[in-house]
């Protein structure tokens, strides 16, 4: 058999190993480009977006309150003063009724004659209802659709003082000096009268305001007598004392120094009451005016409060009503 010689394949750097590989695969090195940033052009586009988003914002706030302004300003949202809702109307005797109190309301607090409703303060609006005399306090603002609804407790007038050399003046139950020239006296109803010897005007600008002169006194009791006045005037005596005129109490007569022992009352007929401090103002162990005035009532019944002669009064003691006999001069 022949044998022939294979033919060895000599690698071409002449290393001899005795062994036939395909050279190896060239190895690349993966390199990575570094780059470098540019902080001059990174601040400069910051600026420019910052500068983007200012004008944007600005824009866009500007753009909003151009549209609420436009908003307010249309005629649904504009309320004439006098349109202002009233759902507790005012007393029956103020002259020009709802329209004419809320326009005596404006004028008094130079409020504006059509109101923005949408730009309405509650707290303000409450501020220039309680600036008028005839409002006590202000129970509620509230805003309906388009419109506006104030809840008032008004001052009624319960007496007419006459004070010496003065015009008459007219006293809610706190005593507070009511404007004469808002009232329809025709329309007033039962009004009790308080007078006095030691009575003195107070100055003319104090209509609006509580009762005050130079005697603190006799303030007191103009005071307590206002206070009083409201106490019997309520719907619930007042009623009971149409059924009977012992009841009925037609003036209030503050008792002068050097005595000073409160207020005597005068019934329609003719009898006189040292009725005493008035309510809220007793002394110790003096009874409360609902305790005097279920004691009145029990004497009317029992027989009519009368006096047997001039100078005579009755008064109060913890039971019930004592007749005092004054001696003649």
């Amino acid at each position: 058999m022949e044998y022939r010689n294979r033919t060895r394949i000599v690698a071409p750097d002449g290393d001899d190993d005795g062994e036939d590989f395909p050279p190896p695969p060239r190895r690349f090195e993966l390199a990575r480009a570094a780059s470098r940033l540019d902080l001059r052009k990174v601040a400069a586009a910051s600026g420019i977006v910052v500068a983007l988003l200012v004008v944007l914002f600005y824009a866009g706030g500007h753009a909003l309150q151009s549209a609420v302004a436009w908003l307010h300003r249309q005629p649904q949202y504009q309320l004439p003063f006098d349109r202002i809702e009233l759902p507790v109307p005012p007393p029956e005797c103020f002259r020009g009724g709802a329209a004419g109190f809320l326009e005596r309301v404006r004028k008094n607090a130079r409020e504006p004659e059509v109101l923005p409703v949408l730009d309405v303060d509650a707290e303000s609006l409450a501020g220039a209802f309680k600036q008028f005399p005839w409002v006590e306090r202000v129970e509620s603002v509230e805003f309906p659709p388009h419109s506006l609804v104030v809840r008032l407790a008004y001052r009624k007038p319960v007496v007419r003082v006459q004070a010496a050399g003065a015009v008459q003046q007219v006293l809610d139950r706190e005593g507070c000096i009511l404007p004469m020239e808002d009232i329809d006296t025709e329309k007033i109803g039962r009004l009790i009268a308080v007078s006095g010897r030691s009575l003195v005007a107070p100055a003319a600008d104090r209509v609006g305001l509580i009762w005050k002169t130079a005697d603190p006194d006799v303030d007191r009791m103009v005071i307590q007598a206002a206070r009083l006045a409201g106490f019997l005037l309520d719907p619930s005596r007042e009623s009971e004392a149409k059924t009977d005129p012992s009841l009925r109490i037609t003036a209030i007569l503050p008792d002068n120094p050097p005595n000073n022992r409160g207020l005597f009352v005068q019934t329609a007929t003719r009898a006189l009451i040292l009725w005493g401090h008035g309510p809220g103002d007793e002394k110790s162990g003096e009874p409360s005016a609902d305790e005097k005035w279920g004691m009145l009532a029990k004497q009317a019944k029992e027989g009519e409060v009368k006096l047997e002669r001039p100078g005579d009064y009755w008064s109060f003691n913890r039971t019930g009503m004592i007749y005092t006999r004054v001696a003649p001069p």
